[in-house]
């Protein structure tokens, strides 16, 4: 029996990755204190269409990896819809921020905190390549895969103190209130690194109280 060409197959993931681009996205935002603790939130959209198993991703799977460090705590979870896209939200606080370094899959990517001469030097190194599977076979899985490389990814950084230099564009900067974001497309994170980078000011509490006082 003649075996099927494949291009109708390569043709249909071509029309769901264009049609579902759009409508798939990933949201994280961090508020990080002086001492390096902190609070999380991250959600993901997921269109009806994805066909994403509740054991690769469910709220019940994320809050697990979370929980499983000592040190981070998973504070609420939901799942609700909006508009036929089903979002996982989860909320977290960390002792320590290096703490998301020991998730599993690698999940929130490499951090590092450096101190420098009145100042603290946060860098993050992200990838999709290591939580994704690039060996399983199947249209299945490789359309999976695809349609995981077309999430939206946004990264909000709220920071103690003040901005002193940093990587991402300036329409994303808020420097009066100390935020950043920066914002990928998870398609280029599967087989390219992103590094997100900011140094800001570490004042002793003395200084702090000081400038407050000057500031009224």
């Amino acid at each position: 029996m003649r075996q099927k060409p494949f291009l109708p197959q390569l043709f249909l993931a071509l029309f769901l990755l264009f049609t579902l681009s759009g409508c798939i996205e990933y949201r994280e935002e961090i508020w990080l204190e002086k001492d390096g603790s902190g609070s999380l939130l991250f959600e993901i959209g997921l269109p009806e269409y994805a066909s994403i198993s509740d054991e690769d991703l469910s709220e019940l799977s994320i809050v697990e990896l979370c929980d499983s460090v000592e040190g981070i705590t998973v504070t609420g979870s939901a799942t609700y819809q909006v508009d036929k896209i089903t979002w996982i939200q989860v909320f977290a606080d960390f002792e320590h921020i290096l703490l998301l370094n020991q998730v599993e899959d690698s999940w929130f990517g490499e951090i590092r905190l450096e101190e420098e001469d009145g100042a603290v030097r946060y860098s993050r190194l992200i990838t999709m390549s290591d939580t994704l599977d690039n060996n399983r076979e199947g249209f299945g899985n490789m359309l999976k895969h695809a349609l995981l490389g077309q999430y939206n990814w946004s990264y909000t950084l709220h920071l103690p103190d003040k901005i002193l230099d940093c990587n991402t564009p300036l329409m994303f900067r808020d420097t009066l209130n100390n935020n950043l974001r920066w914002e990928y497309t998870l398609a280029s994170l599967i087989n390219e690194q992103k590094s997100m980078t900011v140094s800001f000011r570490r004042e002793s509490g003395f200084k702090s109280f000081l400038r407050s006082i000057f500031k009224r």
